[in-house]
């Protein structure tokens, strides 16, 4: 059976963060208080999130997903969103 599931990653930090979506290798530029949430939709019953803690935190997806995105406000962010403003420092 198919499903959908979700998990919402903030930044409670005072400086930017680095969100890895792996293994897809995929950058997200999150700003203090920046809240977003990972979608995987039509996961098989063994998919789940591996969360990591480290200077950046690493997410990373496990088991069979066909479609996975990270949204923020409902939209759907790109790889490298907010890169630029981590070059700034």
């Amino acid at each position: 059976m198919k499903r959908t599931v979700k998990i919402k990653v903030s930044n409670d930090f005072p400086e930017p963060i680095t969100l890895w979506l792996e293994p897809w290798a995929e950058d997200y530029r999150m700003m203090p208080k920046d809240e977003f949430e990972i979608i995987a939709k039509n996961v098989e019953e063994d998919f789940y999130f591996y969360v990591v803690f480290d200077k950046d935190k690493i997410i990373s997806a496990e088991g069979q997903v066909t479609d996975i995105g990270i949204y923020q406000n409902g939209k759907l962010l790109e790889c490298g969103h907010n890169r630029e403003k981590s070059e700034e420092k």
